[in-house]
């Protein structure tokens, strides 16, 4: 187990040298702002321990919000966001008069969780969940540098693994863990 161990730790580190080097860098840091800045306009609807979202999401984004609240575990020292595919399109092109265009129609993704502390941007967690071809994944983010990056082979295990991800990086949760409801953050979708 200990030599499995030691040649994930080798090929995450390896990927991460080879995406972005060790430390921080401009890359990163801008990445790092930018998300910042959309938690904390986001903010005033974020609740500590639990994930939120927009108020109007499409049915297959309501089961995915549904299942992301049940399998992943914030701590009360954290919070979230998902930003689901029809809420970053509004956000890019609804919101700036622009139409959607037809490959942002059919994303290839089921969205995004953004998990962060709520006194601190410090360390950002930020979850893809891809449809293939691409891959899901979870990059952590600390101080302008990536951290540490996670790849799965499905959304299933994405979700399943993200519990562990939060806890190592943001605290672990509370003994229950899971939301018992999802509640709808009152932003415009």
């Amino acid at each position: 187990m200990k030599l499995e161990n030691e040649h994930q730790n080798r090929i995450i580190d390896q990927t991460i040298s080879r995406r972005t080097g060790y430390g921080a860098n401009d890359m990163i840091l801008g990445w790092q702002s930018m998300l910042t800045q959309l938690i904390d306009r986001l903010s005033p609807y974020l609740q500590p321990s639990r994930i939120v979202t927009f108020r109007n999401l499409t049915e297959d984004e309501k089961q995915i919000f549904k299942r992301i609240v049940q399998e992943v575990a914030v701590p009360a020292g954290a919070w979230g966001i998902y930003l689901s595919p029809s809420a970053r399109n509004q956000m890019l092109y609804t919101n700036q008069g622009q139409p959607v265009p037809d490959a942002a129609l059919s994303s290839p993704d089921s969205g995004v969780i953004l998990l962060s502390c709520p006194d601190s941007s410090e360390t950002i967690i930020y979850a893809l969940l891809a449809h293939p071809p691409h891959t899901p994944a979870v990059d952590v983010y600390d101080k302008g540098a990536l951290l540490a990056g996670y790849v799965f082979e499905t959304i299933d295990g994405c979700l399943a693994g993200m519990s562990n991800i939060v806890a190592t990086h943001l605290g672990p949760a509370a003994p229950h863990g899971h939301q018992d409801a999802p509640p709808d953050a009152p932003g415009r979708s």
